[in-house]
């Protein structure tokens, strides 16, 4: 992989602060050499796990609203462990795409 490939492949990686899941579907469609679309593959299902996270602490918020009694702690808890659960895969996420668009600049 020559120098700018493993730019592209390292903005891959780095766009999960500026435009997810976009850049890594254009980087795949337009980039030729397997090794970049193998990033831009990688870093595209690491910037959807946070979208699916969000989806199941979604149905626990609304699991827990719904069934919120007087008497049970036990939906606030599912609410807010869901929540701090989601929080540690996104910034476990994040830092991982930060390794390895770091490790792919280096490589080159």
């Amino acid at each position: 992989m020559n120098r700018n490939q493993s730019i592209i492949a390292s903005l891959c990686y780095f766009s999960v602060f500026i435009a997810p899941i976009i850049v890594p579907i254009v980087v795949y469609f337009v980039v030729d050499e397997k090794e970049t679309k193998r990033h831009a593959i990688r870093s595209l299902i690491s910037h959807i796990i946070p979208f699916v996270g969000w989806l199941f602490l979604f149905i626990a918020f609304l699991g827990g609203a719904i069934a919120i009694d007087a008497d049970s702690l036990l939906p606030v808890f599912v609410i807010f462990g869901g929540a701090i659960i989601y929080f540690l895969v996104v910034i476990s996420i994040i830092i991982w795409n930060v390794i390895q668009g770091i490790k792919v600049l280096r490589v080159a």
